[in-house]
């Protein structure tokens, strides 16, 4: 999956593709977060963006014959068109999406490339889309095949809007064509520690709300609907959703945690980062450290645990509730409040998620987890010691990454993108390595300065 971007934030011009792990580096100010999270909500509105309305005469079809029948190759033909429209459309609700000034997006353009990218139209589809106790639309395809049955059961007296029909219609052949094509994004944003020290009291349309009917003689709807708005960026919004989803999402099983056994070393690695649990009572979320010997078990509120608790806090609720199988997911900063040691156990995360078939995209400014994802892919090399050096770094063969399964990129200060070489020796960052030269000069500067007095 390829992504072209112009005037998006401080980036001019460039394109990104997507890998099994994807880096986005490059100093502070550059645009990553920007380009992360457009990438975000491209993927996870790709089908909503994707118009696959039905003409009037199907329209008319499907009402008065109760049935009708699609050919989805039909879609395989236009696809670029399609993909171009959609494309156009997200550029330009890029404002709304970062909930941003009118203006700030106003020149910016984000392009998904369908190359690459292929419809898959033989596998089964069922679909069932309610609207009362009585009317709904049931969507059929048999394996195989290329036709999309619709069947629509209303009440005599009773008539769906157009629109609506067609709307939900639309969604389901985008279901159809591309469930088992797109990723399911789940994105951990940089926000992310405010949000669960915050996270009760981020309602702000409650908050707006009550605030309004307190203070105002007269109740104003149009106050109310613009109060309803959020005020943050879609990618944190979803974010505050589900952190204060927590009691009901905590109920569920990834595909990780109902096979315990077969990703023992996905929750273990998990477990070490974070030496202890997250758990959900009376609606509040407490973090459980693992007990020590001759010392009494505690439970501490998430919003007064420590900075790293809270940072990892939605990467465990992905792991262990949310993810799927071909899942994406998208971190902005995954050392964000982590001591060096715990940076390195996240590269062997990130590594052990990818090679269980989740992609994963990260931006970072570490060169703890740069280092120790290039000592990843240097170990698929085979040599003499590398087994040695495996046990004594405790590296297990799930830690191991491919050159082919890892694309960086480099966002520089004059407002471009940069793809970064990666072979058997890992990622070539240089910019790293030169902070560091220059870091280690310096000290090696003052050192003997101070020695010769």
């Amino acid at each position: 999956m390829k992504f072209k971007f112009e005037n998006v934030g401080f980036v001019d011009k460039g394109d990104i593709e997507l890998a099994d792990l994807t880096l986005i580096c490059g100093p502070n100010n550059v645009g990553k977060t920007y380009v992360s999270y457009s990438i975000y909500g491209f993927i996870k509105h790709f089908k909503q963006l994707m118009d696959f309305a039905l003409s009037e005469g199907e329209i008319s079809s499907l009402i008065e014959e109760g049935s009708l029948s699609i050919d989805l190759r039909r879609y395989s033909e236009d696809f670029k068109n399609h993909i171009s429209d959609a494309s156009k459309k997200y550029s330009k609700r890029l404002g709304d999406y970062f909930n941003a000034p009118d203006d700030f997006f106003c020149r910016s353009k984000v392009e998904f490339s369908a190359k690459g990218f292929n419809l898959n139209t033989d596998l089964e589809f069922k679909q069932t889309a309610k609207f009362g106790r009585s009317e709904k639309l049931i969507f059929d395809k048999a394996p195989g095949e290329h036709v999309l049955s619709i069947a629509l059961q209303v009440e005599d007296d009773n008539k769906l809007p157009i629109r609506i029909l067609n709307d939900v219609v639309s969604d389901a052949i985008a279901n159809c064509l591309f469930s088992s094509t797109l990723p399911k994004p789940f994105v951990v944003t940089s926000e992310r520690t405010g949000i669960a020290l915050f996270y009760k009291e981020l309602d702000v349309s409650k908050n707006a709300i009550i605030e309004h009917l307190t203070e105002s003689d007269e109740v104003d709807p149009i106050t109310i609907l613009n109060s309803m708005r959020s005020r943050y960026a879609r990618p944190i919004q979803d974010n505050i959703t589900v952190i204060r989803d927590y009691e009901n999402l905590s109920k569920r099983k990834s595909f990780i945690r109902s096979n315990k056994e077969e990703y023992k070393h996905i929750l273990e690695v998990l477990q070490d980062l974070l030496g202890g649990s997250f758990k959900s009572v009376d609606k509040q979320v407490f973090y459980q450290p693992k007990k020590e010997r001759n010392r009494e078990k505690v439970s501490i509120p998430v919003y007064i645990a420590s900075s790293s608790i809270k940072s990892l806090f939605l990467i465990d609720l992905y792991v262990n509730f949310l993810a799927d199988k071909k899942g994406l997911l998208i971190i902005d900063e995954p050392e964000l409040n982590l001591h060096p040691d715990n940076q390195r156990k996240m590269a062997s995360l990130l590594a052990r998620l990818v090679n269980i078939g989740i992609k994963v995209m990260i931006t970072t400014h570490s060169d703890y987890l740069i280092r120790e994802i290039n000592n990843r892919i240097m170990l698929s090399n085979n040599f003499e010691k590398k087994d040695s050096i495996m046990k004594k770094a405790g590296i297990i063969d799930q830690d191991i990454l491919q050159p082919n399964q890892v694309k960086a990129f480099n966002l520089t200060e004059d407002h471009s993108i940069s793809a970064v070489k990666v072979d058997k020796y890992g990622i070539n960052m240089s910019i790293f390595d030169s902070l560091i030269t220059e870091s280690n000069t310096l000290s090696e500067d003052i050192f003997f300065g101070i020695e010769e007095g």
